[in-house]
């Protein structure tokens, strides 16, 4: 898990990013993430009614909380586990990435706009209806 993985019966390579854990802020609650997951139950059936941009967004907040995160990071680096640099900026941090284009379905994702992401689709709900 850090950093050599064994494809086969001895065929082990180097791969440094295969888990990552901390690096990248991977583990950083981007609300945009919880938006996206929140996109996919919606897309799916599994929120039922549609909701303006504006649910998504506090539903993420209620649940990401970046605020605990930053308290847990600001005691790792006091005593020394991990240098500041190694975080997020959390002055200028706003919660959300940027537009995603690195997903599978080749759709621009941005969390602030997850109604435009759900009716991208042809698949899925689009209003009340199943498609």
């Amino acid at each position: 898990m850090t950093g050599t993985f064994e494809y086969e019966k001895g065929d082990k390579r180097s791969v440094p990013d295969f888990n990552v854990f901390f690096r990248y802020n991977a583990t950083y609650p981007y609300y945009s993430d919880a938006v996206w997951y929140l996109t996919q139950m919606r897309r799916w059936g599994q929120i039922a009614e549609q909701k303006p941009d504006s649910w998504y967004d506090e539903i993420a907040k209620s649940v990401y909380r970046p605020d605990i995160y930053r308290k847990a990071a600001e005691e790792l680096i006091a005593e020394g586990h991990i240098t500041p640099e190694k975080m997020p900026n959390f002055d200028t941090e706003t919660g959300y990435r940027a537009p995603q284009t690195e997903f599978i379905d080749g759709v621009t994702f941005d969390g602030t706009k997850p109604n435009t992401y759900i009716d991208s689709f042809q698949i899925g709900l689009k209003g009340n209806e199943q498609i």
